[in-house]
């Protein structure tokens, strides 16, 4: 029975790679498609001008009906042989489609906390209540810590049972339904609440 929860765990974690690899490859397409079309407003985001695109996608003949496709083609090449799950990336990759004001995670986390699941972000909405800013701030930048170490441990969940066959310092972890629930749980609502957050205040 834990190889079903442990393996319940691990395919959650790599839905959300594949989620967040697919949707920075959106992202950069997107945002370079625009500058690309003189429809991006400003510069184009550090981040993604640094880019390495493989040229041989980028410069592809075939597709001279479409030469901007080809942008995207490259950007999905680059996925292929790399993943999103260092969450702590995850600003990097997203805040430059995003305007000022709706950053990763500053701008997120109020979001998250509506959850109320202290294991999820360890603030809930009644520890807000009542608080100066400075104090409500303070809170936020504690609940962003929990938040990110709460993912971080559910993908090492996933990286024990991939690369050490579930047995991290050679225990083996049993995780009950419960467990796995709550953990699939966290990662369907970071998700949803990013995807939420990306196409209701993305630039391109």
């Amino acid at each position: 029975m834990n190889d079903l929860q442990t393996s319940s765990i691990a395919l959650s974690v790599g839905a959300m790679d594949a989620y967040l690899c697919d949707k920075y490859v959106d992202c950069v397409t997107a945002v370079l498609r625009a500058y690309a079309n003189g429809d991006w407003r400003g510069a184009l985001p550090a981040h993604y001008a640094k880019t390495p695109l493989p040229a041989g996608e980028v410069l592809k003949t075939t597709r001279s009906q479409r030469p901007l496709w080809s942008i995207r083609m490259a950007a999905r090449k680059l996925m292929e042989r790399d993943n999103m799950l260092q969450i702590g990336n995850v600003p990097d990759n997203f805040n430059p489609i995003l305007p000022d004001g709706q950053k990763l995670w500053t701008d997120l986390i109020d979001t998250l906390i509506s959850k109320n699941r202290r294991r999820f972000t360890d603030v809930v909405p009644g520890d807000l209540v009542g608080l100066n800013d400075a104090a409500a701030a303070k809170k936020r930048k504690s609940a962003i810590v929990a938040f990110k170490k709460r993912l971080a441990g559910i993908i090492q969940i996933r990286h024990d049972w991939i690369h050490n066959c579930a047995r991290p310092k050679s225990s083996i972890v049993d995780y009950t339904r419960g467990q796995t629930v709550a953990f699939t749980r966290d990662v369907k609502t970071f998700v949803e609440d990013l995807d939420s957050h990306i196409e209701a205040h993305r630039r391109a």
